[in-house]
């Protein structure tokens, strides 16, 4: 086997970490979206980890946003969730509700 194509296998084997930074400005309206996320989320394998929870910053300034993150089982399935017609439809309830980062990260 080239060592490419062992690199490839391997790596498809790596759970990704979605990080999203919540602001959220309409609480009534988030909920909606709260209420359509996990479902979609769990379509595609993942899970959350974290969800708004307690929160203390370490360094940099004070972390004043919501904070959640979601394991997927791969970097290429957290993209397809996020891309997906579904989450795009519950994305623009979100966008109307809160400003977000949302980050993608690939685990080890």
């Amino acid at each position: 086997m080239a060592l490419g194509s062992a690199w490839a296998a391997q790596d498809s084997t790596k759970k990704a970490y979605l990080v999203a930074q919540i602001n959220v400005t309409n609480p009534q309206q988030y909920a909606e979206y709260t209420k359509l996320s996990p479902g979609i989320i769990a379509k595609f394998g993942g899970r959350f980890v974290a969800r708004g929870g307690r929160t203390v910053t370490l360094e940099g300034p004070p972390a004043t946003s919501r904070m959640v993150v979601v394991e997927f089982p791969s970097f290429e399935r957290a993209q397809d969730f996020y891309r997906s017609s579904e989450y795009q439809a519950a994305k623009k309830l979100r966008d109307a509700a809160a400003t977000a980062q949302f980050i993608l990260v690939e685990g080890q």
